[in-house]
């Protein structure tokens, strides 16, 4: 009865062929080894000889250096469409020099500066600017007319600042002298003024020369002082004094002095009602004549 079991029933008879695990292993391989990632390089995709240039060895073989490149190529080509201007070598470079300044704007002479005329107030009407030649510096050292223009006008107001500045120290001086004498003189402070300016009236040349020296003089109480001084010797007629005081003569240029005074009878020398103090001083700058005229060696007449 046995016999007549199903094999497949029969736990003591398995059937060989049927598996006897119900949830047998699957068969697993070992996991394989993450791959990496290859490095990114755009210069190797370029060929041996593009990537070897020096433009483009200056850009890092990154993604950065790949940005930067096309960042550089793109601003090239804007480029190509405007005129190429060489740089000059040196100052011996003469044609570059030339297209540089004119790519610059800069004149091919002097004339091609348009510099502003300068207004000159009133009270510098003797400040001047010498525009063309202000001009030819500017086309010496290659200035642009913007840059010419630029120095023109800092130029010039800094002189006439300078000139103002001159004018405030030299008035503030005069007025610090008429201050002091005025202290000092008190009432006679106006004619003994008038006195020295009379003496530079008499002794000028022109005006120019009445105007430098009263300018020079007036500044400073010396000076003013000197010139009333002055102006008195000639109030009280003392100017005299300085008539005999003359220079060193030669020989000669004394017996010429001398023969003069003697051929002049109005001299004080031969005028016996002349002043007492003015004889005696003709006097005795004859005797000085005759000593020095005896200095000539004998034998001369």
């Amino acid at each position: 009865m046995s016999d007549n079991l199903d094999p497949g029933l029969n736990p003591g008879n398995p059937d060989p062929n049927q598996n006897q695990n119900p949830n047998p292993p699957q068969n697993q391989s070992p996991n394989p080894k993450a791959e990496q990632a290859p490095t990114f390089s755009w210069q190797s995709q370029i060929g041996d000889d593009l990537a070897s240039a020096p433009s483009i060895k200056k850009f890092p073989d990154t993604k950065e250096g790949l940005v930067q490149a096309a960042t550089s190529y793109i601003q090239l080509e804007k480029l190509l469409g405007n005129d190429k201007v060489p740089i000059p070598k040196g100052p011996n470079d003469v044609a570059a020099r030339a297209r540089f300044n004119k790519a610059l704007g800069i004149p091919d002479s002097p004339n091609g500066y348009t510099l502003a005329d300068v207004e000159i107030p009133k009270n510098m009407e003797g400040l001047s600017f010498d525009k063309a030649k202000f001009a030819e510096v500017a086309h010496k050292h290659d200035l642009t007319p913007g840059a010419a223009k630029g120095l023109w006008e800092t130029y010039t107001n800094m002189v006439k600042q300078q000139y103002a500045n001159t004018v405030k120290a030299s008035e503030e001086a005069v007025t610090a002298a008429i201050n002091t004498l005025r202290e000092e003189w008190g009432d006679a402070y106006k004619s003994k003024v008038d006195l020295g300016q009379m003496v530079i009236n008499r002794f000028s040349d022109d005006k120019e020369m009445n105007d430098y020296v009263t300018a020079v003089l007036s500044k400073d109480a010396r000076g003013i002082k000197f010139l009333a001084k002055i102006g008195e010797q000639f109030a009280e007629n003392k100017i005299g004094d300085f008539k005999y005081q003359r220079h060193s003569l030669t020989p000669d240029e004394a017996q010429s002095e001398w023969d003069a005074i003697r051929g002049n009878p109005a001299h004080p020398y031969n005028n016996d009602r002349a002043p007492q103090a003015e004889r005696d001083r003709a006097i005795a700058y004859v005797n000085s004549l005759i000593r020095i005229a005896r200095q000539r060696p004998v034998g001369q007449a």
